[in-house]
């Protein structure tokens, strides 16, 4: 029996009686069939659908199934305990290219999927900047999967060869997706050269051990001082918008877009209060020892200085790395000062460093012959031992009266 007497025998034994032969299908078939689908009108799916989505965002249709909406943000009150008005100073954050006429444009999206394959698409891109008066946003909403082009097309358009990129993740999870779908329209992407600074590694760096995770959630809590209210999670966007192609429903599609337009003014703001924390980190609880390790890497003069403004307050990593930074600039009491504190409670890196120092600066054998009694045997410290004992014999050799001097040993 083949597979159609088997199918045929099936359909029979489950009362359906034997079927007609399905007609077969032509490419010209399937053409009208996708002609008459791409014909349905949005407005007939829902109340909400189409042209009406557009009316209730406040945007414009500007290709077949592509609504952009712009809106415009003064920067008067303030979104949580941070007033707007502060994003007219240009934040800068350690590393951060200086260049003025670079423009930072804050971007997130909203796709089909949490994960970053070929078959994930960005359904809506939206980007800010800030003006002299105002927070200006342009978001790209597909209404339709064959509008992506579109969208690309229409994004790729905002953006010019002097902007900066800053995001909340998009190194690992925006662009790698919209280089992705660029590549999948064969189109050339835009950010080829354009820096671009992810605000989640900063925020990692000052308060991952202050905070129970650094969701963009929690930084809008602990850092900006604001809670979202009848918010959308970003996880249910995707469902909202396969709903809204299925039904035409458009109620939860406009959630996204609004949750999405609020992440971008929040990642706008956050970039103004990373700042502000920076110049005043008690006030917005950073880790003291994490930001002097990042400011190090650019400077380690700002870093050494804003340790020692907080000495009384420091961790004993903040006080070993203020002894390091005070050692690279040459502040040699003040090294000494702090390794011999940290060495009395206990510390063998600072014992360490102060053999070292000892031996090879202040030529002092027995100090540096005390600090290796108290380090741990292991072999470089009995090397260095040996070393120092040596250096003792000789001295002692040339100038035995001195022998009264030196702390006893066993040779």
């Amino acid at each position: 029996m083949n597979l159609k007497s088997r199918l045929t025998h099936l359909q029979t034994q489950a009362g359906a009686g034997v079927a007609s032969p399905a007609p077969k299908s032509t490419v010209s078939g399937l053409r009208t069939r996708i002609a008459q689908l791409e014909k349905r009108s949005p407005e007939k799916r829902g109340p909400a659908a189409g042209s009406t989505v557009a009316t209730a965002l406040g945007g414009e249709t500007i290709a077949d199934g592509l609504i952009r909406i712009h809106k415009r943000f003064p920067l008067t009150g303030t979104l949580g305990s941070i007033a707007l008005q502060s994003l007219r100073k240009r934040p800068l954050l350690p590393g951060e290219p200086e260049n003025g006429n670079l423009r930072r444009v804050y971007i997130d999206t909203e796709t089909t999927g949490l994960s970053s394959g070929s078959g994930t698409l960005a359904f809506l891109i939206g980007i800010a900047v800030v003006e002299d008066d105002a927070i200006e946003l342009i978001q790209f909403l597909m209404t339709r999967f064959a509008a992506e082009a579109a969208s690309l097309s229409a994004f790729a358009e905002t953006l010019f060869p002097d902007d900066q990129l800053v995001s909340y993740n998009g190194k690992s999870y925006d662009l790698p997706l919209l280089i992705s779908r660029f590549r999948m329209q064969a189109m050339q992407h835009p950010f080829d050269g354009l820096p671009h600074l992810d605000l989640l590694h900063p925020v990692r760096r000052l308060f991952s051990r202050r905070w129970d995770d650094c969701r963009l959630v929690s930084l809008e809590q602990n850092l900006l001082g604001f809670s979202r209210v009848d918010d959308l999670p970003g996880s249910e966007a995707p469902a909202a918008w396969f709903s809204y192609i299925r039904s035409g429903q458009g109620a939860q599609l406009i959630k996204v877009v609004e949750h999405n337009r609020q992440d971008i003014v929040s990642l706008a703001v956050a970039h103004s209060a990373l700042t502000q924390a920076i110049e005043q980190p008690q006030a917005f609880n950073v880790e003291l020892y994490a930001l002097a390790r990042w400011l190090s890497e650019s400077s380690e003069d700002d870093a050494r200085e804003l340790l020692q403004s907080h000495a009384h307050d420091l961790c004993d990593d903040g006080k070993r790395l203020l002894g390091h930074l005070a050692r690279h600039a040459g502040h040699w009491p003040q090294a000494i000062a702090i390794w011999e504190a940290l060495a009395a409670a206990g510390c063998t890196d600072s014992l360490e460093r102060l053999a070292k120092y000892h031996e090879h600066i202040s030529k002092d054998l027995a100090a540096a012959r005390r600090c290796c009694d108290l380090l741990p045997g292991n072999a470089a410290c009995v090397h260095r031992r040996q070393r120092i004992e040596g250096k003792l014999n000789r001295l002692l050799q040339e100038h035995p009266k001195n022998r009264g001097t030196l702390l006893p040993f066993r040779v």
